[in-house]
């Protein structure tokens, strides 16, 4: 089948080349194109028979199958595609002979014109199927055969069968293909041939249903193999000795023939005879036996299978199996006389020490259960159709029993403590043979073996399993197991909580029991530590309302007679609530700003606590969840106290709070302090100036009025006292800093003078002497001056301190001073 493949400029056309079929059945033509262009739509899609090209009128003509602008349906023709997937496929139904022909596909658009062809044969009947054989066929190797006809149709299916020899055989595969590619039904039969299929029968056959037979396909099986080959015996293959007897080597099939020659073979050793036929003169018994011949061909050899030559003679080489025995006493016994013979013999007699046996003629001798009086020399004699035979040789029987009353012995007789050394021995009474050997199981999961009656155990342990010996001949006796009755301190000693079943909390009510496993003997007492020292006595230790300070490492031991036990070192944990919480603060309480503050909860709490919360000295929480709160950089402005909060799944604590102070740094303070120097000077400057302008305005209002003022006023000027509040890191809300300006502050009152202030005794001008005053404090000195003013003027004093501000009057009236007021201080006025 060949696929007919058509590309005409933008229309691609995929269908079978050629299609058979025969009368009555149906053709299924695939089909399926592909618009390779930008065409949207087909004009006209026509299935022709047998088209014809018309030159004159420039189009094709013949029977129309199928035409897509036409309605008209032809009852035999059945459009299969769909043209909007690409398909254009088309089922005829009851083909005839006259279908056959060229079948055209015409496919049309507005701009191009195609046409694809078909070529359908349809004859009177079915073809033969065709069957596929491998080139070369051989025995024992699998071959698959493959039959298949160029034909499918759903509407008229069809099978393929196989037959070999005759006989139908099932079909592995079974495939039908309605393809562009191909058209086909196929059937594959895979087998191992044998040299038995040689010219045989292989057929395919064509059904419509299972009674209708429409073609079959013969082939003869060509099946290569090496000779087949079978003997046969003259006169037969059973002969007196001293007769004579010809094996002839026969081929039943050879694929291809037999090369060379013949090989003969008696109990598989090669004879020197390389004809087709083997002669056996005076045969005897040695030459009785299985023989078989071999052949070569190309394939390989050929073997026949072997056949036996029996040859008749009387009993000979009698002896007794076994031929010496030694048997355990009640132990199941059988003798065996066995002799050469063809036929095989047919009576026998026994002899016990060249006495004759009554009653036993058979070829075994058994005895169930075999005593001492059995022991002895036995003999056989045997017969056959041939005759008697010559008696066997002697076989010995030799019956033995087991050591009888076996025992263990502890050769100490003291008590056996834990770790001691022990010896036990082990005796009998009779034994024949004597006793060989002796096995011994101590503590052992298995047995092991000593050669000697005494076993010394070094260190006996704990648990030392019962003892027990066997004394070994050919057979062994067992003795009764003895108990060693070892004593031991307690084993396994153990801490249980008895109460609570779960987790131990604060305020539970808790017992500890102190458990063994064993002890030996049983009396006990029991002994508790608590962190290794001696804490109670007895088996449980209880607490009616447990406390975290009773957690420790506990340990409790028991005591008997042989020796005290100690047990694991137990655990006491206590789990509660969060407590002594407190904030550390990393590297100080008093930072400098811009540097890493780091703000630990330290707790004491189990479980550990899993949550924890921050707050500022607001009360306000800060976002932050774990056990250190990291200040990266810190700032001023972050000074205060810090409190922080742990919690577990029993409870929550809380911490007390911790101040942290930050000042500023060198950097911050170099900067702001260049800030109010400038500042300053400013303020100064104006200051200055503002106090020239005002002591010139002063200067003209008091001589205006002094001419103006009444006789008998004076004047004084009071110095007022800020208290600086101290500071205090006490409350939260302290922000850890201060302000100079909150120093002591003076402010100065106007100074008036009586009018005999002007009498000439008051103004002298006689020099003024200044005493030298604290270095704390700046003075201010009135005097008269040259022009009848006064002024401030300073001391010649080294620099004092810019917080206090003191003036000192002189020359001040005569008259008694009023009362003195609180919160007023008055300066003195000298002569």
């Amino acid at each position: 089948m060949s696929l007919l493949h058509l590309s005409f400029l933008a229309v691609d056309v995929r269908q079978p080349a050629v299609l058979y079929a025969w009368e009555g059945t149906c053709v299924q033509i695939p089909c399926s194109y592909n618009v390779l262009s930008g065409i949207k739509k087909l004009d006209h899609f026509i299935w022709y028979h047998n088209p014809q090209y018309d030159d004159e009128n420039k189009r094709f003509d013949g029977t129309v199958l199928f035409d897509m602008s036409n309605s008209s349906k032809n009852k035999r023709i059945q459009f299969l595609g769909q043209l909007s997937k690409g398909s254009c496929s088309l089922l005829i139904h009851r083909v005839q002979v006259s279908d056959s022909g060229e079948l055209g596909l015409r496919i049309m658009t507005p701009s191009e014109k195609w046409m694809a062809r078909v070529q359908l044969n349809v004859t009177e009947s079915a073809p033969q199927p065709h069957i596929q054989l491998p080139p070369r066929l051989q025995e024992l190797q699998e071959v698959t055969v493959t039959c298949f006809l160029n034909y499918s149709c759903p509407n008229y299916p069809v099978s393929l069968l196989w037959f070999l020899d005759g006989q139908k055989v099932p079909a592995q595969v079974e495939n039908s293909f309605i393809e562009t590619e191909k058209v086909l039904t196929e059937s594959k039969f895979t087998f191992i041939p044998n040299w038995t299929h040689h010219g045989k029968k292989l057929s395919c056959q064509l059904w419509h249903t299972d009674e209708q037979r429409l073609s079959e396909k013969i082939v003869w099986l060509d099946v290569k193999h090496t000779p087949k080959i079978t003997i046969e015996a003259s006169p037969h293959l059973e002969v007196k000795e001293g007769g004579s007897v010809t094996l002839r080597c026969l081929v039943q099939s050879s694929n291809p023939d037999v090369e060379g020659s013949f090989l003969w073979f008696k109990d598989q050793k090669k004879i020197k005879n390389w004809d087709e036929i083997l002669t056996l003169s005076n045969v005897n018994w040695q030459q009785a036996g299985n023989y078989h011949c071999e052949a070569n061909n190309e394939m390989g050899r050929g073997r026949s299978e072997p056949v036996h030559l029996q040859v008749l003679y009387s009993p000979r080489l009698s002896r007794v199996l076994p031929a010496d025995i030694s048997v355990t006493e009640n132990k199941t016994v059988q003798l065996m006389c066995v002799t050469a013979a063809y036929p095989p013999p047919t009576n026998y007699t026994w002899y016990q020490d060249e006495k004759l046996m009554l009653g036993e003629t058979k070829q075994n001798l058994s005895f169930q259960e075999v005593n001492r009086q059995q022991s002895g020399q036995y003999t056989c004699l045997a017969e056959n159709s041939e005759g008697w035979g010559n008696i066997s040789e002697r076989a010995r029987l030799d019956v033995q029993y087991p050591p009888t009353g076996v025992t263990v012995t502890i050769r100490s007789q003291t008590l056996i403590r834990e770790g001691d050394s022990v010896t036990l021995s082990c005796s009998y009474e009779q034994s024949n043979p004597t006793v060989s050997r002796y096995i011994w199981r101590p503590q052992f999961s298995q047995r092991v073996r000593y050669p000697s009656n005494v076993l010394t155990i070094q260190s006996i342990p704990w648990n030392a399993e019962p003892v027990t010996c066997w004394a070994c001949n050919i057979d062994c006796s067992q003795a009764a197991p003895v108990n060693l009755d070892v004593q031991y301190a307690p084993r396994d000693v153990k801490i249980i909580l008895a109460t609570p079943k779960s987790d131990i909390r604060s305020g539970d009510q808790v017992q500890l029991r102190c458990d063994f496993s064993s002890s030996r003997p049983r009396n006990v007492r029991y002994s508790w530590t608590q962190n290794g020292k001696s804490f109670h006595e007895g088996r449980y230790l209880n607490w009616s309302s447990i406390s975290p300070e009773d957690s420790a490492l506990y340990s409790c031991s028991v005591t008997n007679s042989i020796g005290q036990t100690k047990s694991q070192e137990w655990d006491l944990k206590v789990q509660y609530a969060p407590r002594h919480l407190r904030v550390s603060i990393v590297p100080g309480d008093v930072v400098m700003e811009k540097t890493s503050v780091v703000l630990t909860c330290e707790a004491d709490a189990n479980p550990a606590i899993d949550l924890y919360t921050w707050f500022d000295w607001k009360g306000q929480k800060i976002d932050n969840y774990g056990q250190k709160l990291a200040l990266r950089p810190v700032m001023t402005h972050q000074s205060g106290a810090y409190w922080c909060q742990g919690a577990n799944k029993l409870g929550t604590g809380k911490s007390g709070p911790a101040t942290l102070t930050v000042y500023y740094s060198p950097e911050t303070i170099g900067k702001r302090t260049a800030l109010g120097l400038g500042v300053c000077l400013a303020l100064v400057l104006l200051v200055l100036l503002g106090f020239q302008f005002v002591r010139c305005w002063r200067k003209m209002r008091e001589e205006q009025a002094f001419q103006e003022r009444p006789r008998g006023q004076g004047s004084f000027f009071v110095r007022k006292k800020k208290i600086r509040r101290p500071h205090t890191t006490a409350a939260p809300q302290s922000l850890g800093y201060y302000n100079p300006a909150l120093e002591e502050r003076i402010d100065y009152a106007t100074l008036q003078f009586p009018d005999r202030v002007l009498s000439p005794r008051y103004l002298e001008t006689s020099p003024v002497s200044l005493q030298t005053e604290d270095q704390s404090v700046t003075y201010s000195v009135l005097q008269k001056p040259s022009g009848g003013d006064y002024e401030n003027v300073m001391p010649q004093a080294p620099p004092e301190d810019e917080g206090l501000h003191y003036s000192e009057l002189i020359h001040f009236g005569e008259r008694a001073r009023p009362p003195a007021q609180e919160g007023v201080e008055y300066v003195t006025l000298k002569h």
